[in-house]
């Protein structure tokens, strides 16, 4: 068993969501996206609709989903905006921030309204645009949807466009057991704002997140990690990836990229989900069956 000891079997199984973020960022990780979601390892994606491969990316990834595959009928995953006010694509549209001055601007109250509102409309028209729906759930690259101003103007938008018809959002909570300090100073961001939010405007949220690490691991180290997600987190949780074929030059992430693919993509990872007895599905149908 690759990660050292298995997870405890959980007495009540439990149904999960696995989220590749950064969708069209570019090519290797649409390749890598389309290929999990292909093997069912993940059930949601999270897609840069402000990147210049978004459209190209959004007609593989209609054709991906709509394949038919005998004894399948649920969908084979979810696709979600991943709402984008600091990566170079939002700073090239004229609305980005780095992600410190963004914190900043949030926490005082000091992010323009209408430019805010204009780049939030501008996303979801282009990923109808390219999927001719609205998206299944919103979240935010680097977590931005959570911010105090960021998710109230989401969140009304989200309101006036869809109306009854609501995706559901992306929390960054982590379970109890999680300890990590990235993990919680991510939460401590927002999350607890926006679930208090979206629960007074009837959205739904996944209970937990996890998948937060500093992104330097190699492959034992984050099997290790896996291995504690997995008996940390209740029904409804989402793990959270970013899986690459390849490293990209400049990427941040560029190491941990492949090594998740490499995760995500194995034997081990599937006999390590039985184990815990945790079913991968997407949350349009966690949150219509519950």
């Amino acid at each position: 068993m690759i990660g050292g000891t298995a997870p405890l079997p959980d007495p009540n199984p439990r149904h999960w969501i696995a989220c590749a973020d950064d969708f069209a960022i570019d090519g290797s990780v649409i390749d890598a996206v389309l290929e999990l979601i292909e093997r069912r390892r993940i059930t949601a994606t999270s897609a840069l609709v402000d990147s210049p491969l978004w459209p190209g990316a959004a007609q593989r990834l209609q054709a991906q989903l709509t394949q038919n595959r005998p004894g399948q009928s649920l969908a084979r995953a979810d696709v979600g905006l991943h709402l984008n006010l600091t990566q170079a694509f939002a700073a090239s549209a004229g609305a980005g921030w780095p992600l410190a001055e963004l914190i900043a601007r949030c926490a005082v109250g000091a992010l323009p309204r209408g430019l805010l509102q204009a780049r939030i409309e501008q996303q979801l028209d282009a990923f109808e645009d390219a999927m001719g729906r609205r998206p299944d759930y919103v979240d935010g690259h680097q977590h931005v949807h959570q911010f105090a101003v960021v998710r109230d103007a989401l969140l009304k938008i989200l309101q006036r466009r869809y109306k009854r018809d609501l995706p559901w959002l992306r929390s960054t909570r982590p379970p109890k057991a999680v300890r990590d300090l990235k993990a919680r100073g991510i939460a401590a961001l927002g999350d607890r704002g926006l679930r208090k939010l979206a629960a007074a405007s009837h959205f739904r949220t996944n209970a937990y997140l996890v998948g937060v690490y500093d992104f330097r691991d190699d492959s034992a180290a984050y099997w290790q990690r896996l291995t504690k997600w997995l008996r940390a987190g209740p029904e409804a949780s989402v793990l959270m990836t970013h899986p690459a074929l390849q490293a990209a030059r400049g990427d941040p992430l560029a190491a941990a990229r492949p090594m998740e693919f490499a995760v995500l993509g194995s034997a081990q990872f599937g006999d390590l989900l039985a184990q815990a007895q945790i079913t991968l599905t997407t949350g349009t149908w966690l949150f219509a069956t519950h």
